[in-house]
């Protein structure tokens, strides 16, 4: 088969090529499969051989969908970015509030450095109150500014197609195996075949033709090319002998015999046919005419 196969190689790769999925190579496949099939089956000479080839390219059919065809995969990025943009740069909002909580850090912070050397009096109390209340107040400030600009963006929605091309030549190259394999496996049947008919030749239904049986073979032969009737018969007459050794002994027709033969119209009794008996068992039916 794999003589056949690579015969159609070039068409083969071309469909294979063409095949934009896994799925669609398979059914070349197969189609390919039932070709080859059909080609071997018509130049086949046993049935035993033809059914093999059926039940091992039943397995190949099977086994397709395992066969490696993935080539170049090629993944694809799709989606959008999001508008808001909600960190990483300087925006009004994180200047006003930097600003300010820089002002009423050094607000708070100035007088307060002057206002420890007081602290002591009553009438500065207030004032240090103020003063460290707008310290705070700055710090949360700069806090708030620093989380913004730090904040990480929102992510856009993003989607991912995979692309995956089918290697033609791959395919071809996994199925070529396959398809070798089975011709191994089909040479090792034709081998058995060749081997068990070399062991039947020159036998008769399994046993080995005795000599007697080729010498007889032999006259009657010679009989039929002499192109001489008594010649021809008197050879033929031999087949009786012939017989008589195996124990079968050749009955004409009477009326003792009758059993043995079958009975036919004539103008006179005769033997048509004689019957073999073999101790008094009937091997073969003769054939007779009983003369009415």
């Amino acid at each position: 088969m794999t003589e056949l196969l690579e015969k159609d190689k070039d068409k083969l790769l071309t469909e294979l090529s063409a095949a934009a999925s896994a799925e669609k190579a398979i059914k070349v496949l197969e189609n390919e499969i039932d070709k080859l099939l059909l080609k071997h089956n018509e130049q086949c000479e046993t049935d035993r051989e033809r059914e093999s080839a059926a039940y091992m390219m039943q397995a190949v059919r099977l086994s397709l969908p395992l066969i490696d065809s993935n080539g170049k995969i090629k993944v694809w990025e799709s989606g959008h970015r999001s508008d808001e943009d909600t960190g990483g740069s300087f925006k009004p909002s994180f200047l006003i509030l930097l600003i300010v909580g820089l002002a009423l850090c050094v607000f708070g912070f100035g007088p307060l450095m002057m206002d420890a050397y007081t602290a002591a009096a009553a009438n500065a109390r207030d004032q240090v109150l103020l003063h460290g209340g707008a310290t705070v107040v700055g710090l949360i400030a700069l806090y708030f500014s620093g989380y913004m600009y730090s904040r990480p963006k929102k992510a856009g929605k993003k989607e991912y197609q995979v692309d995956i091309r089918i290697d033609a030549d791959r395919i071809y190259r996994n199925f070529r195996t396959t398809i070798l394999s089975v011709d191994q496996s089909l040479e090792e049947i034709r081998a058995a075949e060749r081997w068990q008919a070399r062991e039947k030749a020159g036998t008769i239904e399994g046993r080995t033709v005795s000599q007697s049986e080729l010498d007889l073979f032999s006259d009657l032969l010679a009989a039929a090319y002499s192109g001489d009737p008594e010649y021809a018969l008197e050879k033929v007459e031999q087949i009786k002998y012939f017989l008589h050794r195996q124990q079968i002994e050749v009955v004409d027709y009477s009326k003792e015999n009758e059993k043995y033969f079958d009975l036919m119209p004539g103008s006179k009794m005769a033997t048509i046919r004689p019957a073999m008996v073999a101790q008094g068992g009937l091997l073969k039916k003769g054939l007779a005419s009983n003369g009415r």
